[in-house]
């Protein structure tokens, strides 16, 4: 891509028609001045140029530390865990109440599968499939957040999280 100079033929347009200006112009006069304002339109637009791609570059800055900071904002995760914690909830709570049980049980009270079939008088290819069942619409329900569930899935946090779910269904 050839960028033109001030003084290169795309800025002369008129001496190419030099024939049709009066016989009293002063070509030197002239050429200088075209010139000169050529110049000064070119360097102007050099400078506005300059400017824009430094305040792109403060703007984009600004914005990568904006990101920084609010990551590193402890409130921050409370925001989405709190979020993640209602989905969670209103997800259980639209499961059938054995699907429900089964999956607090095994999940978040670790309780084994053999366990929870002798405790429920079922078998444990359906305690799996209670299991799967409630795993599958979670997924769906906090899809949007999973980079954050992966991070989020510290000992602390599940361990918070199953107190909040089975003291809330008094499991």
């Amino acid at each position: 891509a050839h960028r033109s100079t001030p003084a290169s033929p795309p800025y002369f347009p008129s001496w190419e028609n030099r024939e049709g200006m009066p016989a009293s112009t002063d070509v030197l006069g002239y050429i200088l001045m075209t010139v000169r304002s050529r110049c000064l339109n070119y360097l102007k637009r050099m400078r506005l140029e300059e400017d824009h791609a430094r305040r792109s570059s403060e703007l984009y800055e600004w914005e990568l530390q904006a990101r920084i900071d609010t990551l590193e904002d402890a409130h921050y995760g409370d925001i989405f865990r709190t979020e993640m914690e209602a989905i969670v909830m209103a997800s259980l709570s639209k499961l059938p109440q054995q699907t429900r049980r089964i999956f607090i049980l095994n999940r978040l009270r670790g309780m084994a599968r053999k366990d929870i079939a002798a405790a429920m008088n079922v078998s444990q290819q359906k305690v799996d499939y209670h299991v799967r069942k409630a795993t599958e619409l979670l997924y769906r329900a906090l899809r949007d957040f999973l980079p954050l569930v992966v991070l989020a899935m510290e000992s602390f946090f599940v361990a918070c999280l199953g107190f909040l779910v089975c003291e809330l269904f008094y499991i």
